[in-house]
């Protein structure tokens, strides 16, 4: 899957293909052999915080821990991912940009759309993630979604506009050193555009976690008992999948 996700946006050639192979297959080994064990630890621990019902700091917990795994999983791919930006050629990168120009149209095209339409599709869209963990939701569970939507109805284009920046600047970065004409960056300068990617954007960002954690934490006031044992389930269903998968490598 990450393979051809990889040549979807490269359209790798020839010796690349083995490259790139290798690369994934040890950015797996790691995340089986280090990761997974920690997933399995914070998903058991999320568990006990649903069932006692959350807080802000339980919010803010969750989505600390998110940045850290991403963080880790960045360090590890900026490593593994060396030995594949120093294969690419001048074709490569203007597919890379070709493949982005068409994924902005792509989603240029459904910012274009009638706003209410825009909205009722985001609205389905979190309302189909939220059940996938809860099982079907309520009136009032539905409005809160709606309510979030309405507060927060910039957050699409901001997140276009910030992907759009940061794919000019990757290219760019990657432009000098197509067919070996130039250096990459080194690793950490690499660790930093990626990790920036997600911390860039502060004030919209601040805005946008204001509105969040106060939806998440509405939405658990609103659970049914069989909702809040769904979420539970479903929490350590994964965790046990991770510690099995983690005990594999």
């Amino acid at each position: 899957m990450v393979l051809l996700a990889a040549n979807r946006y490269l359209n790798l050639e020839g010796e690349q293909w083995k490259v790139a192979r290798g690369a994934i297959q040890r950015f797996h080994a790691w995340h089986r052999q280090a990761e997974l064990s920690r997933y399995a630890l914070l998903l058991q621990n999320a568990a006990g915080r649903v069932r006692r019902g959350l807080t802000r700091d339980d919010v803010e917990w969750a989505i600390l821990n998110v940045r850290v795994r991403y963080a880790a999983a960045v360090d590890a791919a900026v490593g593994e991912g060396a030995p594949v930006l120093r294969t690419l050629s001048t074709r490569n990168i203007a597919h890379l940009e070709r493949r982005f120009a068409a994924d902005d149209r792509q989603r240029a095209g459904a910012l274009a759309r009638d706003p209410a339409k825009r909205d009722r599709a985001r609205v389905e869209a979190i309302a189909k993630r939220v059940a996938e963990w809860t099982g079907p939701l309520s009136g009032e569970q539905q409005e809160l979604i709606r309510r979030f939507v309405r507060a927060t109805a910039d957050h699409p284009r901001h997140a276009h506009e910030h992907r759009q920046r940061k794919q000019r600047e990757l290219v760019a970065r990657l432009e000098p050193a197509g067919d070996g004409a130039g250096e990459t960056p080194t690793a950490d300068e690499w660790r930093s555009f990626f990790l920036s990617w997600e911390a860039e954007q502060p004030a919209r960002e601040r805005d946008y976690h204001a509105r969040f954690v106060p939806f998440v934490l509405a939405l658990d006031r609103s659970l049914s008992a069989g909702q809040r044992a769904h979420v539970i389930e479903r929490l350590g269903g994964y965790a046990e999948d991770f510690r099995w998968l983690s005990r594999r490598s």
